[in-house]
C-alpha cells in the first residue's frame, strides 16, 4: 500500500482551520423578548403599548345625561330594524341560576338603561353578530375583549361596529354611531386569557351626553355579597331587547369577580355594577358563563388606566 503524504502548506492550512472549529465557541441566541404585561393595550390599527397617559384619581363620577338627543354630535339616525345578525358571541355560555329573574327593560328611554348599548359588528369570517356594552364617557363603551378579538395569535380582529345606545327592539332611541378606534390588552388579543377580556370602543359621536354613562372605582375592592345588578342584550329573549337581573357577589378574584346574575350569549360585555360613583359604580365587564355562576372582568387599577385613556 502505498502512503501519500499532503505538500507541507496544505497540511499546515488544515491544521490551522481544525484548530480554529475546535476552539470557536458558539455565540449563544439572543434572549427572548420578555412576554407583555397582560394590561398592555393593543389596537386594532396596530398600536400596541405607547405613553401611558395618568388616570384620573377613582372613582370616575357616572352622568345621567341630559336625556335630550340635540345635546350629542355625530349620532346617526337609525331606521328599519338594522343589519341580520347570525348569532351572538359565542364565548359567554348560558348560565341561569334557577329560578331564571331577568325582567325585561321597558322602556330603555330612562338612565341608566339608555348607557347600555346593543352593538353589531362584522367577524373574520363574514358574519355579523352582536354583543352588549356600556358608556363610560360621552365618547366611549366598555365590553368583553372578546366582542372585538376573537382572542390569541391565531384570532383577528372584529369590524364595522355600529352602536345603538338604549336600542329597544326594532327601535334605536338615540341613534347609531360609529367607531372611531378599537382597543383590547395583549393578555386577551395575544394570549385569549380570560382574566383579560375586556375592551373598549372609541366612538364618533358624543351620544353619552345624551344618555349619560357610568362611572368606575378600581379602588374599592368588592366584597362578598355586595348587591350588584347587570342588564344586556340576550340572544334567548325577543330580538335586541335589553334584559337586567340583580344578585350578589359570590366571590372575588385578582382579576374576575364572580355572580349569580342570570345571563347567556349577547350579554358578554354587559356592565356589573352597584350604586355609587355619584350614579352607578361599574365593578366588572361581564364575560362568562359558569354553569352555577357567572364571571366578569374585574375594574382594577391597569383597566380603569387603559379604559380612561382609551377615551382620549
Amino acid at each position: 500500500m502505498t502512503s501519500r503524504t499532503l505538500p507541507a502548506p496544505l497540511s499546515l492550512c488544515l491544521a490551522a482551520a481544525l484548530a480554529t472549529a475546535l476552539t470557536t465557541v458558539v455565540a449563544p441566541a439572543a434572549p427572548a423578548a420578555p412576554a407583555l404585561p397582560g394590561d398592555t393595550p393593543v389596537s386594532a390599527d396596530g398600536r400596541v403599548g405607547g405613553t401611558p397617559v395618568p388616570a384620573a384619581h377613582p372613582p370616575s363620577a357616572g352622568s345621567t345625561g341630559t336625556g335630550n338627543p340635540a345635546d350629542a354630535r355625530g349620532v346617526r339616525p337609525v331606521t328599519g330594524a338594522g343589519p341580520r345578525v347570525v348569532a351572538p358571541d359565542e364565548q359567554s355560555t348560558a348560565s341561569i341560576i334557577a329560578p331564571d329573574e331577568r325582567t325585561r327593560v321597558n322602556p330603555t328611554t330612562v338612565y341608566p338603561a339608555r348607557a347600555n348599548v346593543y352593538f353589531t359588528y362584522t367577524k373574520p369570517n363574514g358574519a355579523t353578530s352582536w354583543c352588549t356594552g356600556w358608556l363610560y364617557a360621552a365618547n366611549a363603551v366598555a365590553t368583553a375583549g372578546h366582542c372585538v378579538h376573537s382572542g390569541g395569535p391565531s384570532g383577528g380582529w372584529n369590524t364595522n361596529f355600529t352602536v345603538h345606545p338604549g336600542r329597544n327592539g326594532t327601535t334605536s332611541p338615540y341613534g347609531s354611531c360609529g367607531t372611531s378606534a378599537v382597543h383590547s390588552v395583549t393578555g386577551w388579543v395575544q394570549d385569549a386569557s380570560v382574566e383579560y377580556d375586556y375592551a373598549g370602543l372609541k366612538l364618533d359621536c358624543t351620544i353619552g351626553t345624551t344618555t349619560g354613562w357610568y362611572g368606575m372605582n378600581w379602588a374599592a375592592t368588592p366584597t362578598v355579597g355586595t348587591p350588584v345588578t347587570s342588564a344586556g342584550y340576550p340572544q334567548d329573549k325577543p330580538s335586541a331587547t335589553q334584559w337586567t337581573t340583580t344578585s350578589a357577589i359570590s366571590a372575588v378574584h385578582t382579576r374576575q369577580l364572580a355572580y349569580h346574575l342570570d345571563t347567556t350569549g349577547g350579554q358578554s360585555g354587559s356592565p356589573v355594577h352597584h350604586v355609587g360613583c355619584s350614579t352607578y359604580c361599574a365593578d366588572a365587564v361581564h364575560a362568562y358563563g359558569y354553569g352555577d355562576h357567572n364571571r366578569g372582568t374585574r375594574i382594577t387599577e391597569a383597566a380603569f388606566t387603559n379604559l380612561h385613556n382609551w377615551k382620549l
